[in-house]
């Protein structure tokens, strides 16, 4: 069985061999194969190149790629690149000071066949039409897995020309790391934290093996099942759209928010989901706490510790705040302390609590956890 590499692991990948060779990512649908173009484009490595925006190759059609040109003058035609591919006669092989590009191709083994055989010279050649990418130029393409029954398959005497690699699922600890520097609602990282299963593959009931070390529930109702009719399941995708969900709670009822949260993420995802909500609801206002932390009462049911922790780490934006929101936590529970310093110490609010005395001896009291 090929192994499966993480979300870093493929970037580092991409970032090594990707100006070379076209990587393509195989992966369960959802699970953050388009946010590996936005990482890229962020590094700093690529900071010079081209970011062309994501191309679905579902969409693609006649002259998405590129369109004939017709020289009268000397008796031929052109293939001329379409703007979205950052190659032009300014910007090609060969010209002094040219870009390179960082192209990703999303959904490639679904394209009609007539598409891929135009897509086939930049995945094979970083040319596109009769222009040549410049020198560094990075494509790479993602699909799903073909398990999945969605369709997606690449023929033998092609892949053999790509590098093929399998990304999983992100664990449960990622994703939360992820989360809560992406502005995801705090309700839905708690909810993640307290059902880590959320974040289990079906892939692994088909190998019978285990996943992030641990045996797996085949009844677990929260993910994909290619075999059974589900409106909605949880993925990382599909949690973030939960979450733009429940920042508009407010112009919603109760009966709309969780059919809609059904819809996104499946009834059993959104049921235990609608719980972490309803606590977070309860919770004493975080500008009460910033300005009052001592004089405010922590809630006693741990649910609602769990999704204030969260709601801390995820809306701390100064020092002042940090301080304040420092000896709030420290009248939780113990378990809720090292939850709250263990989230923050690995996201980038560390910054805005580094300084605080009392937070770092609360780390310091919590060494395991970090």
């Amino acid at each position: 069985m090929q192994q499966l590499l993480s979300f870093t692991q493929v970037v580092n990948l991409i970032k090594a061999v990707g100006d070379k060779r076209t990587v393509i990512v195989e992966g369960e649908n959802g699970i953050g194969k388009t946010a590996l173009f936005h990482a890229l484009r962020k590094d700093p490595k690529f900071a010079d190149h081209v970011a062309v925006d994501p191309i679905d190759c579902t969409q693609l059609s006649d002259g998405s790629v590129w369109m004939p040109d017709i020289d009268k003058e000397n008796g031929v035609s052109r293939e001329l690149p379409n703007e979205r591919f950052g190659v032009n006669k300014h910007n090609q092989k060969g010209i002094n000071g040219a870009r390179p590009a960082l192209v990703f191709l999303d959904e490639i083994a679904k394209a009609p066949q007539f598409i891929k055989n135009v897509l086939a010279p930049i995945v094979y050649e970083r040319r596109v039409g009769n222009y040549h990418m410049p020198e560094g130029s990075v494509v790479f393409c993602a699909t799903n897995l073909s398990v999945e029954g969605l369709g997606d398959s690449i023929q033998a005497h092609l892949r053999n020309r790509l590098t093929f690699v399998k990304m999983r699922k992100p664990s449960a600890d990622e994703w939360i790391n992820w989360a809560a520097d992406a502005g995801v609602a705090p309700e839905v990282i708690a909810f993640v934290h307290m059902y880590p299963q959320v974040m289990d593959s079906f892939m692994d009931y088909e190998e019978g093996g285990k996943y992030h070390g641990k045996a797996l529930d085949k009844d677990n109702p929260y993910v994909f099942n290619p075999r059974a009719s589900q409106i909605g399941y949880a993925t990382p995708r599909s949690l973030v759209s939960a979450s733009d969900i429940i920042k508009q709670i407010d112009n919603m009822d109760t009966e709309t928010l969780n059919c809609a949260l059904s819809g996104t993420v499946g009834e059993s995802t959104a049921v235990d989901m609608s719980a972490a909500v309803r606590f977070g609801r309860s919770l004493p206002l975080f500008e009460r706490i910033v300005k009052d932390p001592e004089g405010t009462d922590v809630p006693d049911n741990p649910t609602a510790q769990i999704v204030q922790t969260f709601q801390f780490v995820t809306r701390t934006s100064n020092r002042d705040e940090a301080e304040a929101v420092t000896k709030y936590v420290q009248s939780m529970r113990n378990e809720m302390q090292s939850l709250f310093v263990n989230t923050v110490a690995r996201s980038t609010r560390i910054a805005q609590f580094a300084t605080v005395p009392a937070f770092g001896k609360m780390l310091a009291d919590n060494k395991k956890y970090h």
